[in-house]
């Protein structure tokens, strides 16, 4: 506050990463800590052995290089029953969970539907 009575405006928080990789492959981890408020986020739920999962996660990742406001957070759910898949309900990859601005779940895409995230997350940026 001081700053900004001189004239100066006070420093901007920086920007969340774009893309991040949340654990190590099968360990359990926290999605709702990953959320950022404000901020579209799609959790891509992937695994090394799933060919698939590199293909659609790297559409996902240039469809929405540009828009500032959509994060993703990925999420190594391991091969086989791991801690993570269990805790997530992941049977099929790949998975992606879309949340909205205010944290919430609001998409759950399993398979060839995962090609529709990065639009999905672009119409949750225009929601009010």
């Amino acid at each position: 506050m001081l700053a900004a009575a001189c004239g100066h405006a006070a420093p901007a928080a920086p920007e969340p990463p774009k893309s991040v990789q949340l654990n190590a492959p099968g360990a359990p981890v926290d999605v709702e800590a990953a959320l950022v408020p404000g901020y579209v986020v799609v959790v891509d739920f992937w695994a090394e052995s799933c060919g698939a999962c590199t293909v659609v996660g790297g559409m996902l990742a240039v469809q929405v290089a540009q828009e500032p406001r959509v994060l993703i957070r990925k999420i190594d759910v391991g091969d086989g029953d791991t801690p993570v898949a269990r805790a997530y309900q992941i049977g099929a990859l790949p998975h992606f969970q879309v949340y909205d601005r205010r944290g919430r779940l609001r998409y759950d895409l399993v398979g060839n539907d995962c090609v529709k995230a990065a639009e999905i997350a672009k119409s949750l940026l225009a929601e009010p």
